[in-house]
């Protein structure tokens, strides 16, 4: 799906969008800093591979998990923990997915 929004003279002199945005779901850069919230995330799509911080829940407890597909299924696991306090997790180049849920901000920190 695209996006394309088309600013008049009179929105950009407002300070509006500029006169052609466009925007490609799941085709933009892959975040350099860290996990973008609660999801499934593919690895070397949506988040890169390397060793990641968390301070850890939010409210209830922080889940997450490494993940060889997003099938759902309990084999898909290939690690996971529930962090009360502050968590470390290595996504491997070869993981097909990470979750994360109810976590502070996953901050790539290698």
């Amino acid at each position: 799906m695209t996006v394309t929004a088309t600013a008049t003279g009179a929105d950009l002199q407002a300070g509006a969008a500029s006169p052609s945005t466009t925007a490609e779901p799941h085709e933009k850069a892959v975040p350099k800093a860290g996990v973008p919230g609660d999801g499934i995330f593919l690895v070397g799509k949506d988040i890169q591979a390397g060793t990641y911080r968390s301070e850890g829940k939010n409210k209830y407890g922080c889940y997450w998990a490494r993940l060889r597909d997003t099938t759902g299924e309990d084999s898909a696991i290939i690690a996971n923990g529930n962090a009360q306090g502050p968590a470390i997790v290595k996504v491997a180049a070869g993981d097909r997915a990470f979750q994360t849920s109810d976590c502070k901000p996953w901050k790539k920190i290698a």
